[in-house]
């Protein structure tokens, strides 16, 4: 097996296969693609389940195209539900080898390093931060409503959408309301805004570039493979 390339070769790399990666539509291309993903994940030892199990945030929209375009496209609809499934699962291939042994501030810090401008470091962490925010309070609210004998159930039933509707709008005002307190007590510590510093100045040697070269010359190979169409 392969070490894994440094953090901020991690990020270039992903960057480059992601892109690579939704520009096909040709089926055989976006196969080759998930056999390249498949082989990424193994080569660099990441196990097969973890993999399967971040697949879950994205089952409901790889479902929703095989019901919406068949529906709305007829026979055609299969081949672009396809393609779009196809490409979704070889960005959540990537994407699992980037974050599985990368943490978030290491994944910040590697931007840092790769020059990002501060503003969209900043946003991403502010947009880490209030996820956590926002699944606190629904993790509350759920309990509070389970308290008081309400069960959603496997399925959600029609019912019961008029109680989950105000949950969401009081999750909305909450979740507001809490986020001004954040945004307030950062101003009382003397938060100007200014942005995630760099603390490591390492350079990163030349033959750590070569797991980028290698994986994106693999999936360029299937664009001569496949054609552009």
């Amino acid at each position: 097996m392969i070490a894994e390339p440094m953090p901020r070769v991690k990020v270039v790399m992903a960057l480059i296969l992601i892109i690579l990666g939704v520009l096909p539509k040709n089926l055989v291309m976006i196969g080759g693609n998930l056999v390249i993903g498949l082989l990424l994940l193994f080569i660099y030892r990441i196990p097969l389940h973890a993999f399967v199990k971040q697949l879950k945030p994205i089952a409901f929209f790889m479902l929703f195209t095989f019901l919406f375009f068949p529906f709305y496209e007829g026979s055609h609809g299969w081949i672009k539900a396809l393609q779009y499934s196809g490409r979704l699962l070889f960005v959540a291939q990537v994407l699992n080898f980037l974050f599985y042994r990368l943490g978030i501030v290491a994944f910040l810090q590697a931007l840092a390093e790769l020059r990002l401008p501060a503003i969209f470091i900043e946003l991403i962490l502010f947009t880490l931060r209030f996820m956590d925010v926002f699944r606190g309070e629904v993790r509350q609210m759920l309990l509070s409503l389970r308290s008081r004998g309400f069960y959603t159930g496997n399925w959600f039933q029609i019912k019961k959408y008029r109680v989950l509707g105000g949950l969401l709008g009081s999750l909305l005002l909450r979740s507001f309301q809490r986020s001004e307190r954040i945004y307030l007590g950062m101003l009382s510590k003397g938060y100007k805004g200014e942005g995630v510093k760099s603390i490591r100045t390492e350079l990163i040697p030349p033959y750590e570039w070569l797991h980028c070269a290698l994986w994106a010359g693999c999936v360029l190979c299937m664009f001569f493979v496949g054609g552009m169409g």
